[in-house]
C-alpha cells in the first residue's frame, strides 16, 4: 500500500480498548474499537466490483452452518424456490473446491413437503429430505440440487456444507477461530508485518496471508468442526467496504477442508448511514442465519448466537465519523429461540451430552460492572439509561460512545444476565468468545467461558485459536490451553508474526497433484507440544504404503488417488514421511 503511514495512524486512533476493571482479565493496546474513516481501498484498484450474493436456493445446509451426517443416514435439505413451484427434483454432494480431484455423490430423495424458516421470510421453503449412501468417502463436500419450475430447470450450490462421517467420535475435537478481520488496516500497525498481512495485494495467493496460514494449519489438524465467532470483515473505512470484504471474506473461508460454524461481531453488522449499506443485510445474502444450532451426532449441541443484535439506528456510524455502538446485546426474540431451542434439545439429550454456546461478546463481561462508578459521567449514564430504557435515544447514544472510547464497550445492552441464566438453567458446559483479542479462561456456575485471542494481527498474547480435545471419559475436556493457565495455541513460531514461520506444516518434496508415485513430506512441529497432523496427498492410482503415521484415508478418482496420512510429530522436532508403491 502507497498509504502505509496514514493506516497506521488510522490503527493507532481506532485499534480495541481494555477495560481498566478488567486488566486482569484483558491485556493488551490502550486504543479504541469504535470509529469510521476514510483510507485507500480495493475499489480504488478495481471499481466494477459489486456485491455478489452467494445465498439463492438453499438455505440449509449452508457454509456457515453445515450439516454433519452419518453415512447411510437421512438429513432434509431447504430449499426457497422463490415462489415456484417446484418438481423433478435432483441432489448430490460433489467435491468442494479445496480438493484436487473431481467426483460426485447422487443422494437419493426420499420425501418433498413444504416447510418454514425461523429465518427466511417465505412462502415457498421446501424440505426436500435425503439420504447418504454409504459408499461416499468421509469428506467435507459441496451440495448442489436441481428441480423443474414453470418450464425451467433451476439448480443451486452451496461450498463447504455437508460433512461426511464414518462414525461420530466421543472424543470429538473441535477449533474455535474469531476475529479474523479481512481488510483491516490494523494488520499494518508493525511495519514489519506488511508482508503476514497480505494487505489488498493484487496476487490473491498472497493476500491475507495471516488468515491462509491458520486455515493451512486448521486443516492440517483436521477437527471435527471450526467455530468462528465474528469480526469477519473491518467494515469501518467507507461506505462501499462491505461489498469488497463479504466477497473476499467468502472466497477465503471456502479454503476450509473442514466444517466451519459462523457467526457475526460488531465489524460485521456496522451501518452506515445516508447509504445503503447494512452489514446485516450482507450477512444475510452471504452467510445466512444470525443464530443457529447444530449437533454432532448425540455428543454435542452447539447454539451460535449475534451478539450483536441492535437495531440499525444504534448500528449506524453517524456523519461517518464513528459508530456509537459496539458492544454485546441479546434481544429478547433471539433469547426466547434459544431458550426454546434448549428446552427442545433437553427432552432428548444424552446426559453426557456437552452444551455449548459461542458468540463474539462475552456476557460475563458487562459495561455497567467494568465501567468505574466512581466516574461521574458513568454513574449519570446509566442513570440516563436506566430512566430513558432506550438505547435510541440520541442522548444514550453520545453518552455510551464517548464513554466506550474512553473505557471500551463489552457488553453493552441487553440480555447479559438473560443469557447466564438460561446456561445455568440447561447445564451449558461452553461459552466461547472472541471481541478483545486476548486469551482468557473464565470458570463459574459450572460454565467454563473461553475468549480466545484473534486471528487479526493485533492478537494477545499472540496471534492464535483454541483447540478443544474431548475426554470421553467424563464431562470435560481433556484440553484448550497450549500452556500457562489460559492462553490458546500460536498461529506462529513462539508467536513471532514478523517471521512469519509457522507453528507446523507439511513440506512436499514433490509436486503434490496426482504425477507422483513416491512422494516424500516433511512434517515440521515447532510448538512446545506434539502435534498430529492430516497430511493430505494425491498420487498416482495405486496401493501405498507409509514409513510413518498411517495411512487413514484412500480412493482412487480416475487418474488421482488421494489419501490422507495421519502422523504425530514431537514438540520441536521433525518427521520425514514418505509414500511409496507397496
Amino acid at each position: 500500500m502507497k498509504d502505509l503511514k496514514s493506516l497506521i495512524m488510522f490503527f493507532t486512533l481506532f485499534s480495541f480498548a481494555i477495560p481498566v476493571t478488567q486488566a486482569h482479565a484483558i491485556s493488551g493496546g490502550e486504543s479504541q474499537d469504535g470509529g469510521i474513516g476514510n483510507t485507500e481501498h480495493y475499489l480504488d484498484q478495481d471499481s466494477s466490483m459489486t456485491a455478489d450474493p452467494k445465498i439463492k436456493n438453499i438455505i440449509y445446509p449452508l457454509m456457515s452452518t453445515p450439516a454433519i451426517k452419518k453415512k447411510g443416514s437421512s438429513f432434509t435439505i431447504q430449499v426457497d424456490t422463490q415462489g415456484k413451484t417446484p418438481s423433478g427434483w435432483g441432489v448430490k454432494l460433489q467435491e468442494n473446491t479445496a480438493s484436487q480431484v473431481d467426483g460426485e455423490y447422487a443422494l437419493p430423495v426420499t420425501k418433498v413437503e413444504k416447510g418454514t424458516s425461523y429465518w427466511k421470510d417465505s412462502s415457498s421453503i421446501y424440505n426436500v429430505t435425503v439420504t447418504i449412501p454409504n459408499d461416499i468417502p468421509e469428506k467435507l463436500y459441496d451440495l448442489n440440487i436441481s428441480y423443474s419450475a414453470d418450464g425451467a430447470q433451476v439448480s443451486d450450490e452451496e461450498p463447504n456444507s455437508v460433512k461426511v462421517v464414518n462414525e461420530f467420535k466421543k472424543d470429538f475435537r473441535f477449533i474455535h477461530l474469531t476475529d479474523i478481520h479481512v481488510g483491516s488496516p490494523r494488520n499494518l500497525a508493525k511495519p514489519e508485518d506488511a508482508a503476514e498481512a497480505g494487505f489488498w495485494t493484487p496476487d490473491e495467493s498472497k493476500r491475507w496471508l495471516y488468515l491462509q496460514k491458520t486455515i493451512r494449519e486448521v486443516n492440517l489438524l483436521k477437527p471435527d468442526f471450526v467455530v468462528l465467532t465474528g469480526d469477519l470483515m473491518f467494515g469501518q473505512m467507507n461506505p462501499k467496504e462491505y461489498i469488497y470484504e463479504y466477497k473476499e471474506t467468502y472466497r477465503m473461508l471456502k479454503k476450509f477442508n473442514v466444517p466451519v460454524y459462523v457467526v457475526p461481531g460488531n465489524h460485521d453488522y456496522y451501518a452506515q448511514d445516508a447509504t445503503l449499506t447494512d452489514g446485516a443485510k450482507y450477512w444475510e445474502q452471504y452467510f445466512g442465519p444470525q443464530y443457529f444450532s447444530f449437533d454432532y451426532g448425540p455428543y454435542a449441541h452447539m447454539i451460535g448466537y449475534n451478539s450483536f443484535d441492535w437495531d440499525k439506528f444504534d448500528r449506524q456510524g453517524h456523519g461517518s465519523v464513528s459508530v456509537p455502538t459496539w458492544g454485546g446485546q441479546v434481544r429478547q426474540q433471539q433469547v426466547d429461540w434459544i431458550k426454546n431451542d434448549l428446552a427442545k434439545n433437553a427432552e432428548t439429550a444424552d446426559a453426557e451430552q456437552i452444551k455449548g454456546l459461542f458468540s463474539h461478546h462475552n456476557p460475563l463481561w458487562r459495561d455497567r460492572d467494568i465501567w468505574p462508578s466512581s466516574d461521574s459521567q458513568v454513574a449519570d449514564y446509566w442513570k440516563n439509561y436506566d430512566a430513558k430504557h432506550d438505547p435510541q435515544n440520541l442522548t444514550t447514544l453520545l453518552q455510551g460512545e464517548v464513554l466506550g472510547q474512553k473505557y471500551d464497550q463489552q457488553w453493552h445492552g441487553e440480555g447479559a444476565q438473560q443469557m447466564i441464566d438460561l446456561m445455568k438453567q440447561y447445564h451449558v458446559n461452553l461459552s466461547l468468545h472472541g471481541h478483545t483479542h486476548i486469551d482468557n479462561i473464565t470458570k463459574k456456575d459450572g460454565i467454563l467461558y473461553s475468549t480466545t485471542s484473534s486471528i487479526e494481527l493485533t492478537g494477545q498474547p499472540w496471534v492464535g485459536y483454541r483447540i478443544f480435545q474431548k475426554n470421553p471419559a467424563s464431562p470435560d475436556f481433556s484440553s484448550y490451553i497450549y500452556e500457562g493457565t489460559e492462553r490458546s495455541t500460536p498461529v506462529y513460531q513462539n508467536g513471532n508474526t514478523a517471521a512469519g514461520t509457522v507453528s507446523f506444516e507439511a513440506n512436499y518434496t514433490q509436486p503434490n497433484d496426482g504425477t507422483q508415485r513416491k512422494q516424500t513430506v516433511t512434517a515440521v512441529n515447532r510448538l512446545n507440544k506434539e502435534v498430529t497432523l492430516n497430511i493430505p496427498l494425491y498420487m498416482k492410482p495405486g496401493s501405498y504404503s507409509s514409513t510413518e503415521g498411517e495411512i487413514t484415508e484412500s480412493n482412487a478418482y480416475g487418474l488421482k488417488q488421494w489419501m490422507e496420512v495421519k502422523v504425530t510429530v514431537p514438540a520441536n522436532s521433525s518427521k520425514d514421511v514418505t509414500i511409496q508403491p507397496k
